[in-house]
């Protein structure tokens, strides 16, 4: 129980932070976050996804089928990031800055995939699921690349914004 003095200078604190602010401004430490604010988002090159980490990254290492080794599907059924097996399909053609060719669409299947790999990915790396877990920092079955392998560059360029 707040005693009397206590209570009026809460009240005073609170007032005098209203009173000294001018009708229709913002003031006593609160930032006007705009008419339609959101989350900033991590900037994902979508090209970069497409011509390096699918056909690179993904399709080599089976992360939709798993190995023969393992005891069957892997992202494709036993994972919360359900990965489609992309094994047969060709990639697109890019071009040497990891850009689609004009007119060039990524498969649907790298397109869904993209879809459901970016609930993975955090801002920097060493936040990213999609980066610690193949590199057997958190829990996975086992370690898909190392680091410093052309792998990992590759899933930390995409990360760090590489390609845009």
């Amino acid at each position: 129980m707040l005693s009397s003095r206590q209570l009026v200078w809460a009240l005073a604190a609170t007032l005098g932070c209203a009173l000294t602010v001018p009708f229709g401004s913002v003031g006593c430490g609160v930032v006007d976050l705009g008419d339609n604010p959101s989350p900033p988002a991590n900037q994902l090159d979508e090209d970069y996804f497409f011509c390096q980490v699918m056909p690179n990254v993904i399709v080599p290492q089976s992360c939709a089928t798993g190995l023969s080794s393992d005891s069957g599907g892997c992202h494709m059924t036993q994972s919360a990031l359900l990965l489609e097996d992309a094994s047969g399909i060709a990639p697109p053609a890019c071009d040497e800055d990891d850009r689609l060719l004009p007119g060039e669409v990524a498969p649907d299947v790298y397109q869904r995939n993209l879809t459901r790999v970016r609930f993975t990915v955090a801002s920097d790396p060493m936040s990213s699921p999609f980066y610690r877990r193949p590199l057997n920092l958190d829990s996975h079955p086992r370690m898909i690349f190392a680091i410093d392998s052309p792998e990992e560059l590759i899933v930390r360029t995409w990360i760090t914004g590489g390609g845009t």
